[in-house]
Formats: structure tokens, C-alpha cells, sequence
């Protein structure tokens, strides 16, 4: 008799460490680009709003992700009950569809915002409700809509199996075929990877195209326009760069785990703590776009210097108020 290899802890732990730092980093910088984003000058962009839903979002996912690494602390190694334990069934499908549904806006969004640079850059003469504020909510909600029709399945199939919010044996080969290949694969991971990437790539040649045509003569509306589609461009081969790691361990794990074999099982077990770190990776992800910001967008970096230099003087003359109070008092 023997008993089967088990995965390499290393991954486990360096997720369970490193997940809740950048967690509160991202809801913190999260929490300030939204500050900066609904300043008096930015409200009106329509990329604004796409940004504030995408801290929103992002922050959420973080979340989630958090829950379910102190959950797994808690069963796995710890030996004792885990969050989802007490939960009944109907609490399993919503919070199991509403996690998933935010996982998926935070992709999409990044999706919506490479869309609407490509119109603005590629089609700047056509009038478009896409780069208007209405547009922008209207897109948000469309794809919340959207991705909430396509997680349907969650609600009817998922349940409280002893402690674990999933899907029951009698319906468990059809979840997990709508959840891996319909969900991670075409949801998360494929369509909006190819779909920024094909984005990004028209963007970056019509950009080219202006510059070469027209040299340094371009207007100040052109240059800004060309400034905000940097920032969000950067934002956007930053999903790229986080992502592709764990999509191409995904990828090869699900491969590998199609093999009935020993074999496979023990490729299976030795890419788990990879599958952890590349999870990791992924994360930062929902925690960088602030200093994404900050590095790349000017009118950001102008708005928060505002924020920060009215902050400090409301600070200052609080403080200088309360010392002739104080004087007054004391004469």
C-alpha cells in the first residue's frame, strides 16, 4: 500500500502571507484613485467612471481572494471550522456568484477601457456615447449584466457540501465543464487576454501613424488625448503581464490532470505551489493600478498634488484655529 505524494507547501504559505499585503495595499491605493478620479476636473472623463468601477471591482475580487485563503488556513492546516461551514445553501450560491461575477468585471472592465482608447484614437471624429459619461455607465452596467446571465449556473448548482460551497455529485461533471472551460478559460483568461491584446495593437499603430504623419505639429488636444491612452494602455498590458503567467500554468495543469495516469497526478502535484505563486502574481493585478496611475498619468498626478496641498492646508489652518482658541482661553 502506499499514499499519494502531496503538493509542496511553499506556494500555500507564500500565498497565505503575501495575499493579505497586497490586499490592503490594493484597497488603500483603490480607495485614493477613486478620491482622485471623482476630483472636479476628472468626473466628467468617461474613463473616469470606468476607473472607479474598476478599483470598485478590483478591490472586491481582493476580497474574495482573501476569504478564501483564510478559509483554506483554517480546514487545511488549522483543523478547524472554515467560513463557509454554517453557510446555507442559498448563502453558498450567492456568495459563490457574486465573487465570481467581480472576478470577471475586473477583466472586463480592463476589456471596456481598451475599447474605448481604440475608439477615441482610431475614430476621433465619430461621434460615439462610448466616450461620454452616459456611454461609460451604460457600458459598465452591460457588462455587469452580461457576466451576471452567464454565472446563472452558480445559482442553480451550487450548495453547502460539508463545509465547501460547490456543486453536489450528481451535478458536479456539468459545473465544472461551465466553470473551467466556459468560466476560466473563455471568460476570464481567453476572450479578454485576445481581446486587449488586439485593442492595445490597433491603438499603438494608429498612435504611431499620427506621430510619423504629422511630426511635432500635433494639437494639445491630440497630445492629451495620446497622454490619458498611455496610462490606460499601461493599466492594460499590466492585466497582460500579471495574467499570462497564470493562465499558461492553468492551462498545462489542466492538461496534466486530463492524464488518468500516476504520472500525471504527481506533474499535477509538483505544478500546485507554481499554480499558488502565479495566483500571487496575479493578485497584484487588483492592487497596482494607483501607481499605475501615478507613474503614467499626468492629470492624475496633477489632481492628487491638489488633493494633497488642499488636504494639508485645511490641515494647517485647523491646526493654527485651535492654538488662538487655545490663547484666548488661557488670556
Amino acid at each position: 500500500m502506499f499514499t499519494l505524494e502531496q503538493p509542496a507547501m511553499w506556494g500555500f504559505w507564500t500565498a497565505e502571507f503575501v495575499t493579505p499585503i497586497i490586499t490592503l495595499i490594493g484597497i488603500i491605493g483603490n480607495s485614493l484613485a477613486v478620491v482622485v478620479m471623482k476630483s472636479k476636473s476628472l468626473r466628467r472623463k468617461s474613463y473616469s467612471h470606468l476607473l472607479c468601477a474598476l478599483a470598485l471591482f478590483d478591490s472586491l475580487t481582493l476580497i474574495g481572494r482573501e476569504v478564501q485563503l483564510v478559509d483554506q488556513l483554517l480546514t487545511t492546516v488549522l483543523k478547524r471550522k472554515g467560513i463557509f461551514t454554517d453557510f446555507s445553501n442559498v448563502a453558498c450560491k450567492i456568495y459563490h456568484f457574486l465573487d465570481q461575477v467581480c472576478y470577471l468585471m475586473s477583466s472586463w472592465l480592463i476589456v471596456g477601457m481598451s475599447a474605448e482608447r481604440l475608439e477615441a484614437v482610431c475614430f476621433p471624429l465619430r461621434k460615439s456615447l462610448l466616450r461620454t459619461q452616459r456611454g461609460a455607465i451604460g457600458l459598465i452596467s452591460g457588462l455587469f449584466v452580461a457576466l451576471a446571465v452567464s454565472q446563472v449556473f452558480r445559482l442553480m448548482y451550487v450548495e453547502n457540501i460539508h463545509g465547501r460551497c460547490t456543486a453536489a455529485d450528481d451535478s458536479i461533471q456539468l459545473f465544472l465543464y461551465l466553470h473551467i472551460y466556459m468560466y476560466q478559460f473563455g471568460l476570464v483568461f481567453g476572450l479578454p487576454f485576445i481581446l486587449v491584446l488586439i485593442c492595445n495593437s490597433l491603438v499603438i499603430g494608429q498612435i504611431y501613424k499620427v506621430r510619423k504623419a504629422i511630426g511635432d505639429n500635433r494639437s494639445a488636444v491630440v497630445d492629451r488625448t495620446h497622454k490619458t491612452t498611455y496610462m490606460l494602455l499601461t493599466i492594460s498590458f499590466a492585466y497582460v503581464i500579471t495574467m499570462l503567467p497564470l493562465i499558461i500554468i492553468a492551462i498545462v495543469a489542466h492538461v496534466v490532470s486530463k492524464r488518468q495516469s500516476m504520472e500525471g497526478y504527481n506533474m499535477y502535484v509538483a505544478l500546485k505551489p507554481f499554480t499558488d505563486l502565479f495566483s500571487v502574481v496575479s493578485y497584484t493585478n487588483y492592487a497596482m493600478n494607483f501607481f499605475v496611475y501615478v507613474l503614467s498619468g499626468q492629470s492624475f498626478r496633477k489632481e492628487l498634488r491638489k488633493i494633497m496641498i488642499r488636504d494639508r492646508n485645511s490641515s494647517m489652518y485647523g491646526t493654527r484655529t485651535r492654538t488662538k482658541d487655545e490663547l484666548i482661553r488661557l488670556s
